[in-house]
């Protein structure tokens, strides 16, 4: 079995802060994101691949070097985000170039997901049948931003991807499994719409919409699962999964006079004096005095002196 795991995005909705970190390198506590995911599928699978863009392929391949994790990194065909090929196209220039034909494993590299690989992959296997992995999220109005699936028992009977009225709080969590008699099922995909008058952009972007296609095509099953399950895109997001995975706060950098509240990550060299800060990211290099800190990421080598800072993102050089 291989595993693909996406990393190819520029993750805009993270800007300044990802306009030159890839988002799955962002870090949970001790470990960047993706770790999460590719110490699992280390035990699962034979071969694992990143997938990512030429501007941050050296990036995750220090990451696997210092990690020491048995994966490898493939670029993208790419440049910049509007030169993107799609995530399916990502996907379907990866399984051409490796020429893949088994079992297939493919998951978003920049999500925080609470379930067990093992168990998942045991599903599919009895299944013997393409899977999406599935999470309730228990809010109507969040479910607008994901694809929106319906189910009749465990099978697929429709998905819609980011649907305005979504009809359900059963959504997509990026994770996908494809039986290696069905990994053809991407370029056929490709095939029914690449002489229609779907913009190339739209049928080759979200995996969603190949399931919105191949519900019909073949039956598709969803695992779904209890756990945490948090989508990094966003701030909130990105320090809700910070919350989870950490026990208590972590602080590698110097801190004088400080009042530490909840979920606060400071990162190595990085000086607070006189802060209150709480639910934050401060990244290294950075130097904050006199200043309160509220549900915020401060970017590396940032300077901020007696400023009140919420609900805000502050990129790298930033000085206030």
């Amino acid at each position: 079995m291989k595993a693909i795991v996406l990393a190819g995005g520029h993750a805009t909705r993270l800007w300044p802060v990802t306009k030159d970190r890839a988002k799955p390198l962002l870090p949970l506590g001790d470990r960047p994101i993706i770790d999460f995911i590719v110490e699992e599928l280390e035990e699962e699978v034979d071969d694992i691949i990143v997938s990512t863009n030429e501007k941050f392929a050296s990036d995750f391949e220090k990451y696997i070097e210092d990690f020491e994790r048995e994966a490898r990194v493939v670029v993208e065909n790419q440049g910049s985000e509007e030169e993107k090929p799609g995530t399916i196209g990502a996907i379907i220039q990866l399984i051409e170039k490796e020429g893949i034909d088994e079992d297939l494993l493919i998951v978003n590299g920049d999500n925080y997901l609470g379930f067990s690989f093992s168990e998942l992959l045991e599903f599919c296997r009895h299944k013997e049948a393409p899977v999406n992995v599935v999470y309730d999220l228990e809010r109507l109005e969040m479910a607008s931003s994901f694809g929106v699936v319906d189910v009749n028992g465990d099978r697929i009977v429709d998905f819609e991807e980011k649907p305005e009225e979504p009809p359900s709080t059963l959504i997509s969590t990026g994770v996908y499994f494809f039986p290696s008699h069905r990994v053809s099922m991407f370029k056929q995909y490709e095939e029914h719409f690449k002489d229609s008058e779907v913009p190339a952009d739209e049928y080759l972007d979200e995996p969603g919409r190949l399931l919105e296609w191949g519900k019909d095509q073949a039956e598709i099953f969803a695992f779904s699962f209890d756990g945490d399950w948090f989508d990094v895109g966003t701030p909130e997001g990105y320090l809700e999964a910070l919350d989870a995975v950490m026990d208590g706060n972590i602080v590698h950098g110097e801190t004088d006079g400080c009042d530490i509240g909840e979920n606060v990550l400071v990162l190595q060299n990085a000086e607070l004096e006189n802060v209150v800060i709480e639910n934050s990211i401060v990244f290294p290099e950075t130097r904050i005095k006199d200043s309160e800190v509220r549900n915020s990421l401060v970017d590396s080598h940032s300077e901020v002196v007696d400023a009140d800072i919420n609900d805000a993102i502050l990129g790298k050089h930033t000085s206030m």
